[in-house]
């Protein structure tokens, strides 16, 4: 004789309790561990542009046998923008370059509009200072990163418009920062990448003061002119030789100071492990 199926039992309240318990827990321990993997992926990735960066500016100067300007014409008088302008077509960029074009053979980064062009390369995916557009008041594209006035500008004149080449880096290409992490915008000052002028809005650090980059501060604490560290620990700078370092908080302003300047003729640290 054929029975009905007995219905199963549903789960139990104790059992039910265990696996919400256990749920919970592992949503408690995937989420900070998906919060890691995102910070670790940002860094890499800043640190790869920057890195892209100091490799733009180091093929610019071997074709032109010198760096860019921060600020002026280059190679000649028919092109002028700013540093991050002027190596654009090392970036595989060249439309954006070009486009920068006005009358025939001459280019600015003034010129249709190029200035307003928001550049991924450009950018950390950790720097929400820029806000969703990355453009400051929706006309100004904005950049994560600065170069080193002391490097390409011309600190005896004090103007943006240096011409310098690798043998002005007297300490060493390893030893010498060439470009760093910069809020895009800090207090109400924009890191615009294409501000072709000698000012705070300039990508630049390095100009108006030695002094070493801020600890993830505050916009309101911010200071335009100087660096910013984007990620928590410490802040990635890109050296002359195409390495990047992540330099903690802790480092002195001395040591800070020498790895900016390219000429001192000094070493860098100061004896102990946490200048360097």
């Amino acid at each position: 004789m054929l029975r009905a199926p007995r219905p199963r039992a549903g789960l139990t309240l104790p059992e039910l309790l265990v696996l919400f318990v256990l749920a919970f827990f592992s949503v408690t321990l995937f989420l900070p561990a998906a919060e890691v993997a995102k910070q670790n992926a940002a860094k890499n990735e800043c640190a790869n542009n920057l890195r892209m960066l100091v490799l733009a500016s180091a093929n610019c100067h071997d074709k032109h046998g010198r760096f860019p300007p921060l600020v002026g014409d280059f190679p000649n008088e028919k092109a002028h923008g700013t540093l991050f302008y002027h190596i654009l077509p090392f970036l595989d960029q060249d439309k954006v370059y070009t486009k920068g074009q006005g009358e025939k053979d001459r280019f600015s980064v003034w010129t249709n509009g190029v200035y307003s062009q928001v550049i991924k390369p450009f950018l950390c995916p950790a720097d929400t200072s820029g806000g969703p557009d990355n453009r400051f008041e929706v006309w100004l594209a904005q950049t994560s990163y600065a170069a080193n006035f002391q490097v390409f500008g011309d600190p005896i004149e004090n103007t943006m418009q240096g011409h310098a080449r690798y043998g002005t880096v007297t300490d060493g290409a390893s030893n010498t920062i060439f470009f760093a992490e910069r809020y895009q915008t800090c207090n109400g000052t924009p890191n615009a990448w294409g501000f072709a002028g000698e000012s705070t809005t300039a990508p630049a650090f390095g100009y108006l003061t030695l002094a070493k980059f801020q600890d993830q501060p505050a916009q309101k604490d911010c200071d335009a002119t100087r660096t910013q560290a984007i990620h928590v620990g410490g802040i990635h700078v890109g050296m002359g030789d195409g390495s990047t370092r992540f330099i903690a908080p802790n480092i002195s302003p001395r040591t800070w100071s020498l790895a900016v300047i390219p000429d001192d003729g000094l070493p860098l640290g100061g004896g102990t492990s946490t200048d360097w």
